[in-house]
Protein backbone atom coordinates (compact mmCIF):
# COMPACT_ATOMS: atom_id res chain seq x y z
CA UNK A 1 0.00 0.00 0.00
CA UNK A 2 2.88 2.29 0.50
CA UNK A 3 4.69 0.70 -2.73
CA UNK A 4 1.42 2.17 -4.75
CA UNK A 5 0.76 5.48 -2.48
CA UNK A 6 4.71 6.37 -3.00
CA UNK A 7 4.72 5.29 -7.13
CA UNK A 8 1.47 7.99 -7.34
CA UNK A 9 3.01 10.89 -5.50
CA UNK A 10 6.12 9.79 -8.21
CA UNK A 11 3.85 10.32 -10.95
CA UNK A 12 1.43 13.22 -9.65
CA UNK A 13 5.21 15.12 -9.43
CA UNK A 14 6.46 13.77 -12.76
CA UNK A 15 3.12 15.12 -14.22
CA UNK A 16 3.39 18.52 -12.59
CA UNK A 17 6.99 19.44 -13.71
CA UNK A 18 5.51 18.63 -17.63
CA UNK A 19 2.98 20.76 -17.30
CA UNK A 20 5.40 23.69 -15.28
CA UNK A 21 8.03 23.16 -17.76
CA UNK A 22 5.53 23.32 -21.12
CA UNK A 23 3.78 26.89 -19.24
CA UNK A 24 7.27 27.69 -18.76
CA UNK A 25 8.31 26.76 -22.29
CA UNK A 26 5.05 28.73 -23.65
CA UNK A 27 5.26 32.04 -21.63
CA UNK A 28 8.96 32.29 -22.38
CA UNK A 29 8.53 31.56 -26.47
CA UNK A 30 5.44 33.86 -26.33
CA UNK A 31 6.66 36.84 -23.92
CA UNK A 32 10.10 36.92 -25.29
CA UNK A 33 10.37 39.67 -27.56
CA UNK A 34 8.03 41.90 -24.78
CA UNK A 35 10.68 41.15 -22.22
CA UNK A 36 13.74 42.21 -24.63
CA UNK A 37 11.95 45.14 -25.26
CA UNK A 38 11.13 45.91 -21.29
CA UNK A 39 14.27 44.95 -20.60
CA UNK A 40 16.47 46.84 -23.10
CA UNK A 41 13.75 50.08 -22.09
CA UNK A 42 14.64 49.96 -18.88
CA UNK A 43 18.22 49.60 -19.22
CA UNK A 44 18.30 53.03 -21.24
CA UNK A 45 15.64 54.55 -18.54
CA UNK A 46 18.24 53.45 -15.66
CA UNK A 47 20.88 55.09 -16.91
CA UNK A 48 18.96 58.53 -17.69
CA UNK A 49 19.93 60.57 -14.84
CA UNK A 50 23.77 60.25 -16.48
CA UNK A 51 22.17 61.13 -19.88
CA UNK A 52 20.66 64.02 -18.97
CA UNK A 53 23.49 65.27 -16.83
CA UNK A 54 24.73 65.60 -20.48
CA UNK A 55 21.90 66.09 -22.62
CA UNK A 56 19.88 69.01 -20.08
CA UNK A 57 22.42 70.40 -18.34
CA UNK A 58 22.20 73.64 -20.55
CA UNK A 59 18.79 73.96 -19.39
CA UNK A 60 18.97 72.42 -15.53
CA UNK A 61 22.13 74.36 -14.44
CA UNK A 62 23.05 78.22 -14.17
CA UNK A 63 26.42 79.78 -12.31
CA UNK A 64 25.44 80.33 -9.09
CA UNK A 65 27.14 83.99 -7.71
CA UNK A 66 29.11 83.90 -4.91
CA UNK A 67 26.54 84.94 -2.03
CA UNK A 68 23.55 85.43 -4.53
CA UNK A 69 20.48 85.06 -3.11
CA UNK A 70 17.38 83.27 -5.45
CA UNK A 71 14.90 86.30 -6.93
CA UNK A 72 11.44 85.60 -5.81
CA UNK A 73 9.42 82.74 -7.08
CA UNK A 74 6.71 85.26 -8.53
CA UNK A 75 9.10 87.20 -10.46
CA UNK A 76 10.61 84.45 -11.65
CA UNK A 77 7.00 83.10 -12.79
CA UNK A 78 6.46 86.25 -14.01
CA UNK A 79 9.75 85.77 -16.43
CA UNK A 80 8.08 82.16 -17.84
CA UNK A 81 5.03 83.21 -18.40
CA UNK A 82 6.61 86.03 -20.57
CA UNK A 83 8.77 83.72 -22.16
CA UNK A 84 5.37 81.52 -22.88
CA UNK A 85 3.47 84.42 -24.11
CA UNK A 86 0.31 83.82 -22.13
CA UNK A 87 -0.02 80.28 -22.15
CA UNK A 88 -1.09 78.51 -18.61
CA UNK A 89 1.14 77.31 -16.03
CA UNK A 90 0.17 73.94 -13.82
CA UNK A 91 2.98 73.94 -11.38
CA UNK A 92 6.48 75.35 -10.31
CA UNK A 93 9.83 73.12 -8.81
CA UNK A 94 11.69 75.85 -6.80
CA UNK A 95 15.58 75.37 -7.54
CA UNK A 96 16.42 73.03 -4.86
CA UNK A 97 20.80 73.05 -4.92
CA UNK A 98 23.27 75.69 -5.71
CA UNK A 99 23.03 76.61 -9.71
CA UNK A 100 20.02 74.62 -10.31
CA UNK A 101 16.65 76.68 -12.36
CA UNK A 102 13.76 76.68 -11.49
CA UNK A 103 11.16 74.79 -13.26
CA UNK A 104 7.98 76.13 -14.62
CA UNK A 105 5.38 73.73 -16.29
CA UNK A 106 3.28 75.12 -18.72
CA UNK A 107 0.06 73.17 -20.05
CA UNK A 108 -0.76 72.33 -23.71
CA UNK A 109 -2.27 74.56 -25.59
CA UNK A 110 -6.10 73.66 -26.31
CA UNK A 111 -5.59 73.59 -29.85
CA UNK A 112 -3.19 69.88 -28.93
CA UNK A 113 -6.39 68.47 -27.01
CA UNK A 114 -8.76 69.15 -29.80
CA UNK A 115 -11.18 66.25 -29.66
CA UNK A 116 -9.85 64.77 -26.38
CA UNK A 117 -12.32 66.76 -23.61
CA UNK A 118 -11.87 69.77 -22.55
CA UNK A 119 -8.50 70.64 -20.10
CA UNK A 120 -6.98 67.51 -20.55
CA UNK A 121 -3.40 67.77 -19.30
CA UNK A 122 -2.34 64.49 -21.57
CA UNK A 123 -2.64 63.38 -25.22
CA UNK A 124 -3.40 59.52 -24.54
CA UNK A 125 -0.57 59.41 -21.74
CA UNK A 126 1.94 61.38 -23.32
CA UNK A 127 3.03 64.75 -21.93
CA UNK A 128 2.16 67.64 -24.06
CA UNK A 129 3.26 70.56 -22.29
CA UNK A 130 6.67 72.64 -21.99
CA UNK A 131 8.79 73.25 -19.44
CA UNK A 132 10.55 76.75 -18.71
CA UNK A 133 13.58 76.80 -16.89
CA UNK A 134 14.64 79.84 -15.15
CA UNK A 135 17.74 80.82 -13.56
CA UNK A 136 16.82 82.02 -9.82
CA UNK A 137 19.46 84.45 -9.87
CA UNK A 138 18.33 86.83 -12.75
CA UNK A 139 14.75 85.68 -13.00
CA UNK A 140 16.37 85.60 -17.04
CA UNK A 141 15.08 82.37 -19.15
CA UNK A 142 17.86 79.27 -19.24
CA UNK A 143 15.63 77.94 -22.00
CA UNK A 144 12.49 75.28 -22.42
CA UNK A 145 11.61 72.10 -23.93
CA UNK A 146 8.81 70.07 -24.28
CA UNK A 147 8.15 67.78 -21.76
CA UNK A 148 8.58 64.85 -24.23
CA UNK A 149 11.61 66.13 -24.87
CA UNK A 150 13.52 65.16 -21.65
CA UNK A 151 15.25 62.71 -21.87
CA UNK A 152 13.84 60.47 -19.04
CA UNK A 153 10.64 61.61 -19.63
CA UNK A 154 10.89 59.90 -23.26
CA UNK A 155 12.72 56.58 -21.65
CA UNK A 156 10.02 56.48 -19.25
CA UNK A 157 7.00 56.54 -21.88
CA UNK A 158 8.84 54.38 -23.94
CA UNK A 159 9.50 51.67 -21.45
CA UNK A 160 5.87 51.94 -20.52
CA UNK A 161 4.13 52.05 -23.43
CA UNK A 162 6.24 52.31 -26.73
CA UNK A 163 5.56 55.88 -27.09
CA UNK A 164 1.75 54.86 -28.38
CA UNK A 165 0.21 56.53 -25.03
CA UNK A 166 -2.02 54.38 -22.30
CA UNK A 167 -3.62 52.30 -24.76
CA UNK A 168 -0.96 49.98 -24.97
CA UNK A 169 0.28 49.71 -21.81
CA UNK A 170 -1.19 46.22 -21.93
CA UNK A 171 1.55 45.19 -23.95
CA UNK A 172 3.70 45.29 -21.22
CA UNK A 173 1.19 43.90 -18.81
CA UNK A 174 1.50 41.29 -20.47
CA UNK A 175 4.98 40.72 -20.48
CA UNK A 176 5.41 41.54 -16.93
CA UNK A 177 2.64 38.81 -15.43
CA UNK A 178 4.06 36.24 -17.95
CA UNK A 179 7.51 37.06 -16.50
CA UNK A 180 6.30 36.65 -12.73
CA UNK A 181 4.94 33.06 -14.02
CA UNK A 182 8.02 32.73 -15.48
CA UNK A 183 10.19 33.18 -12.53
CA UNK A 184 7.59 30.82 -10.45
CA UNK A 185 7.62 27.74 -13.06
CA UNK A 186 11.38 27.88 -13.36
CA UNK A 187 12.07 28.04 -9.75
CA UNK A 188 9.72 24.72 -9.03
CA UNK A 189 12.18 23.29 -12.35
CA UNK A 190 14.91 24.67 -10.61
CA UNK A 191 14.47 23.23 -6.95
CA UNK A 192 17.05 20.42 -6.34
CA UNK A 193 16.38 17.35 -3.94
CA UNK A 194 18.99 17.59 -0.65
CA UNK A 195 22.02 16.14 -0.84
CA UNK A 196 20.76 13.17 2.10
CA UNK A 197 17.74 12.75 -0.81
CA UNK A 198 20.50 12.08 -2.92
CA UNK A 199 20.15 14.96 -5.00
CA UNK A 200 22.82 17.92 -5.46
CA UNK A 201 22.10 20.04 -2.73
CA UNK A 202 23.36 23.30 -2.72
CA UNK A 203 25.91 22.10 -5.27
CA UNK A 204 22.71 23.15 -8.20
CA UNK A 205 23.79 26.56 -7.52
CA UNK A 206 27.04 26.26 -9.28
CA UNK A 207 26.99 26.27 -13.05
CA UNK A 208 29.02 23.13 -14.93
CA UNK A 209 31.10 24.33 -17.30
CA UNK A 210 31.82 23.13 -20.99
CA UNK A 211 28.69 20.83 -20.98
CA UNK A 212 26.84 22.85 -23.48
CA UNK A 213 23.38 22.70 -23.05
CA UNK A 214 23.64 21.58 -19.72
CA UNK A 215 25.83 25.05 -19.11
CA UNK A 216 23.79 27.10 -20.48
CA UNK A 217 21.35 25.87 -18.74
CA UNK A 218 22.53 25.97 -15.29
CA UNK A 219 23.65 29.78 -15.98
CA UNK A 220 20.13 30.14 -17.24
CA UNK A 221 18.89 28.97 -13.57
CA UNK A 222 21.63 30.33 -12.04
CA UNK A 223 21.26 33.87 -12.75
CA UNK A 224 17.60 34.25 -12.81
CA UNK A 225 18.11 32.59 -9.15
CA UNK A 226 20.42 35.51 -8.71
CA UNK A 227 18.57 38.38 -9.43
CA UNK A 228 15.10 36.54 -8.97
CA UNK A 229 13.73 38.63 -5.99
CA UNK A 230 15.05 42.32 -7.79
CA UNK A 231 13.04 40.66 -10.38
CA UNK A 232 9.89 40.03 -9.15
CA UNK A 233 9.93 43.34 -7.12
CA UNK A 234 10.17 45.58 -10.62
CA UNK A 235 7.50 42.82 -12.03
CA UNK A 236 5.00 43.89 -9.31
CA UNK A 237 5.46 47.38 -9.04
CA UNK A 238 5.49 47.99 -12.67
CA UNK A 239 1.99 46.28 -12.82
CA UNK A 240 0.71 48.07 -9.34
CA UNK A 241 0.50 51.21 -12.02
CA UNK A 242 -0.39 49.46 -14.78
CA UNK A 243 -3.79 49.93 -16.43
CA UNK A 244 -6.01 46.62 -15.83
CA UNK A 245 -3.48 44.56 -13.25
CA UNK A 246 -3.11 48.39 -11.76
CA UNK A 247 -6.49 49.07 -10.70
CA UNK A 248 -7.76 46.19 -9.22
CA UNK A 249 -4.46 47.04 -7.03
CA UNK A 250 -6.19 49.76 -6.10
CA UNK A 251 -9.82 48.26 -5.74
CA UNK A 252 -8.26 46.29 -3.32
CA UNK A 253 -6.11 48.26 -1.23
CA UNK A 254 -9.46 50.33 -1.25
CA UNK A 255 -11.45 47.21 0.35
CA UNK A 256 -8.51 46.65 2.69
CA UNK A 257 -8.44 50.33 4.22
CA UNK A 258 -4.87 50.53 2.72
CA UNK A 259 -6.02 53.76 0.82
CA UNK A 260 -3.08 56.65 0.80
CA UNK A 261 -5.19 59.72 2.61
CA UNK A 262 -5.85 62.05 -0.81
CA UNK A 263 -7.38 66.03 -0.38
CA UNK A 264 -11.08 65.97 -0.71
CA UNK A 265 -12.16 67.20 -4.26
CA UNK A 266 -14.35 69.40 -2.55
CA UNK A 267 -12.08 71.44 -1.11
CA UNK A 268 -12.11 74.74 -2.36
CA UNK A 269 -10.38 78.06 -1.35
CA UNK A 270 -12.26 81.04 0.48
CA UNK A 271 -13.47 83.96 -1.49
CA UNK A 272 -10.47 86.68 -1.41
CA UNK A 273 -13.62 89.63 -0.69
CA UNK A 274 -10.34 92.30 -1.59
CA UNK A 275 -7.96 90.48 -0.42
CA UNK A 276 -4.63 89.52 -2.66
CA UNK A 277 -4.31 86.00 -3.71
CA UNK A 278 -1.43 83.88 -1.91
CA UNK A 279 1.54 84.41 -4.42
CA UNK A 280 3.64 81.69 -4.99
CA UNK A 281 7.14 83.05 -2.66
CA UNK A 282 4.42 82.65 -0.21
CA UNK A 283 3.09 79.36 -0.49
CA UNK A 284 6.30 78.09 -0.67
CA UNK A 285 7.65 79.13 2.27
CA UNK A 286 4.72 78.45 4.09
CA UNK A 287 5.84 74.44 2.40
CA UNK A 288 9.23 74.79 3.41
CA UNK A 289 8.30 75.25 6.96
CA UNK A 290 6.10 72.53 7.36
CA UNK A 291 8.65 70.36 5.28
CA UNK A 292 12.26 72.15 5.36
CA UNK A 293 14.92 70.09 3.10
CA UNK A 294 12.58 69.10 0.61
CA UNK A 295 12.48 69.50 -3.05
CA UNK A 296 8.95 70.24 -3.87
CA UNK A 297 6.16 70.87 -6.64
CA UNK A 298 3.72 73.69 -5.86
CA UNK A 299 0.23 73.18 -8.10
CA UNK A 300 -0.87 76.41 -8.44
CA UNK A 301 -4.77 77.04 -7.80
CA UNK A 302 -6.85 76.90 -11.07
CA UNK A 303 -10.37 78.49 -11.34
CA UNK A 304 -11.73 81.01 -8.63
CA UNK A 305 -11.83 78.65 -5.83
CA UNK A 306 -8.91 76.88 -6.75
CA UNK A 307 -6.36 75.39 -4.42
CA UNK A 308 -2.47 75.62 -3.80
CA UNK A 309 -1.06 71.62 -4.15
CA UNK A 310 2.61 70.87 -2.99
CA UNK A 311 4.06 67.77 -2.90
CA UNK A 312 7.37 66.56 -2.56
CA UNK A 313 9.25 66.13 -6.24
CA UNK A 314 12.05 64.09 -5.31
CA UNK A 315 10.16 60.59 -5.18
CA UNK A 316 13.72 59.29 -3.87
CA UNK A 317 13.50 60.14 -0.88
CA UNK A 318 10.04 58.14 0.37
CA UNK A 319 10.13 59.04 4.23
CA UNK A 320 9.79 62.47 3.09
CA UNK A 321 6.70 62.53 1.45
CA UNK A 322 4.22 64.56 1.88
CA UNK A 323 1.37 66.55 0.59
CA UNK A 324 -0.31 69.93 1.73
CA UNK A 325 -2.94 72.07 0.31
CA UNK A 326 -3.58 75.32 1.26
CA UNK A 327 -6.30 77.71 0.99
CA UNK A 328 -5.30 80.51 -2.23
CA UNK A 329 -6.72 83.31 -0.24
CA UNK A 330 -5.39 83.17 3.48
CA UNK A 331 -2.63 80.41 2.85
CA UNK A 332 -4.36 78.31 6.20
CA UNK A 333 -3.55 74.47 5.65
CA UNK A 334 -6.59 72.74 4.50
CA UNK A 335 -5.16 69.06 4.29
CA UNK A 336 -1.69 67.40 5.33
CA UNK A 337 -0.22 64.05 5.03
CA UNK A 338 3.15 62.42 5.42
CA UNK A 339 4.92 59.12 5.61
CA UNK A 340 3.76 58.83 9.14
CA UNK A 341 0.17 59.06 7.67
CA UNK A 342 0.51 56.30 4.85
CA UNK A 343 -0.92 52.69 5.67
CA UNK A 344 1.31 49.68 5.47
CA UNK A 345 1.03 49.04 1.15
CA UNK A 346 0.84 52.51 0.24
CA UNK A 347 4.68 52.43 2.35
CA UNK A 348 5.42 49.40 0.13
CA UNK A 349 4.51 51.02 -2.70
CA UNK A 350 6.48 54.70 -2.12
CA UNK A 351 9.72 52.09 -1.84
CA UNK A 352 8.96 49.89 -4.41
CA UNK A 353 7.99 52.43 -7.04
CA UNK A 354 11.49 54.71 -6.88
CA UNK A 355 13.26 51.26 -6.41
CA UNK A 356 11.78 50.60 -9.92
CA UNK A 357 13.32 53.72 -11.30
CA UNK A 358 16.38 53.64 -10.00
CA UNK A 359 15.76 56.46 -7.98
CA UNK A 360 18.12 55.71 -4.61
CA UNK A 361 21.25 56.11 -6.22
CA UNK A 362 23.97 54.65 -8.12
CA UNK A 363 23.74 51.19 -6.70
CA UNK A 364 20.10 51.22 -7.29
CA UNK A 365 20.72 51.75 -10.96
CA UNK A 366 23.63 49.34 -11.25
CA UNK A 367 21.40 46.90 -9.27
CA UNK A 368 18.62 47.00 -12.11
CA UNK A 369 21.08 47.46 -14.65
CA UNK A 370 22.28 43.59 -13.68
CA UNK A 371 18.97 42.88 -13.38
CA UNK A 372 17.66 43.70 -16.96
CA UNK A 373 20.86 42.06 -18.76
CA UNK A 374 19.89 39.05 -16.77
CA UNK A 375 16.70 39.07 -18.58
CA UNK A 376 18.36 39.70 -21.51
CA UNK A 377 20.49 36.52 -20.89
CA UNK A 378 17.51 34.29 -19.85
CA UNK A 379 15.77 34.92 -23.48
CA UNK A 380 18.73 34.47 -25.18
CA UNK A 381 19.80 31.27 -23.23
CA UNK A 382 16.21 29.83 -23.31
CA UNK A 383 15.97 30.01 -27.42
CA UNK A 384 19.72 28.89 -27.44
CA UNK A 385 18.60 25.51 -25.19
CA UNK A 386 15.61 25.37 -27.33
CA UNK A 387 17.40 25.39 -30.82
CA UNK A 388 19.82 22.79 -29.35
CA UNK A 389 17.28 20.26 -28.39
CA UNK A 390 14.53 21.05 -31.43
CA UNK A 391 14.45 18.80 -34.09
CA UNK A 392 14.57 20.05 -37.38
CA UNK A 393 10.88 20.82 -38.72
CA UNK A 394 9.47 20.36 -35.39
CA UNK A 395 7.87 22.83 -32.37
CA UNK A 396 9.55 20.41 -29.99
CA UNK A 397 7.06 21.45 -26.85
CA UNK A 398 7.36 19.48 -24.05
CA UNK A 399 5.05 16.69 -23.84
CA UNK A 400 2.30 16.61 -21.50
CA UNK A 401 -1.20 14.72 -21.00
CA UNK A 402 -4.62 14.90 -19.14
CA UNK A 403 -3.14 13.70 -15.99
CA UNK A 404 -0.53 16.31 -16.14
CA UNK A 405 -3.22 18.96 -15.80
CA UNK A 406 -5.01 16.65 -13.18
CA UNK A 407 -1.85 16.12 -11.03
CA UNK A 408 -2.42 20.09 -10.57
CA UNK A 409 -3.02 20.61 -6.59
CA UNK A 410 -6.40 22.47 -5.98
CA UNK A 411 -3.99 25.34 -4.30
CA UNK A 412 -2.28 25.62 -7.61
CA UNK A 413 -5.79 26.56 -9.23
CA UNK A 414 -6.66 28.70 -6.64
CA UNK A 415 -3.98 30.51 -6.86
CA UNK A 416 -4.03 30.58 -10.36
CA UNK A 417 -7.62 31.82 -10.29
CA UNK A 418 -6.46 34.62 -8.17
CA UNK A 419 -3.50 36.05 -10.79
CA UNK A 420 -6.29 36.00 -13.76
CA UNK A 421 -8.42 38.16 -11.88
CA UNK A 422 -6.16 40.68 -10.33
CA UNK A 423 -4.05 40.93 -13.65
CA UNK A 424 -7.00 40.68 -16.34
CA UNK A 425 -4.37 40.92 -19.41
CA UNK A 426 -2.81 37.48 -18.10
CA UNK A 427 -6.43 35.55 -17.54
CA UNK A 428 -7.25 36.59 -21.17
CA UNK A 429 -4.04 35.34 -22.41
CA UNK A 430 -4.47 32.40 -20.33
CA UNK A 431 -7.96 31.69 -21.48
CA UNK A 432 -6.37 31.82 -24.85
CA UNK A 433 -3.20 29.53 -24.27
CA UNK A 434 -6.17 26.73 -22.48
CA UNK A 435 -8.34 27.25 -26.06
CA UNK A 436 -5.24 26.87 -27.79
CA UNK A 437 -4.27 23.84 -26.06
CA UNK A 438 -7.71 21.94 -25.81
CA UNK A 439 -7.86 22.58 -30.16
CA UNK A 440 -4.73 20.91 -30.18
CA UNK A 441 -5.39 17.93 -28.03
CA UNK A 442 -8.77 17.71 -29.91
CA UNK A 443 -7.16 17.87 -33.61
CA UNK A 444 -4.08 15.13 -32.54
CA UNK A 445 -7.31 12.92 -30.91
CA UNK A 446 -8.69 13.17 -34.21
CA UNK A 447 -5.64 11.70 -35.91
CA UNK A 448 -5.77 9.17 -33.39
CA UNK A 449 -1.87 10.00 -32.25
CA UNK A 450 -0.86 11.61 -28.71
CA UNK A 451 -0.82 14.82 -27.16
CA UNK A 452 2.50 16.57 -27.72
Amino acid sequence: MVTMSSSADAASRVGLRRLFWRVHFWAGLVTAPIVLFAALTGLLYVLAPQIEARVHADVDHVAAPAGAVPMSLDVQLAAARVAMEGAMPRAVVPAFGAGDTTQVFFAAPPSVHAGHGAGAEHDPGLPQGRIVYVNPYTAQVAGHLAEMARFKTWARKLHASMLQGDGWRWLIELGASWMLVMLATGLALWWPRSQAAGGPGWRALVPRWRRGRATWRDLHTSLGLLMGGVLAVVLVTGLTWSRHAGENFRAAQAALGQNSPRPPKDLRSTPLDGRSPLGLQAAFEAARAAAPGVQMQLTLPQGQHGVWRIENFDRGQPDQRFVLVLDAGSGEPLFRSGWQDLPLLPKATALGIPFHRGEFGVWNQLLLALAALVAIFSVVSGVVMWRARRPTGRMAAPPIDAGNVRALPLWLWAVTGAMAWAMPVFGISLAVFVGIELAWAAWRRARGSALT
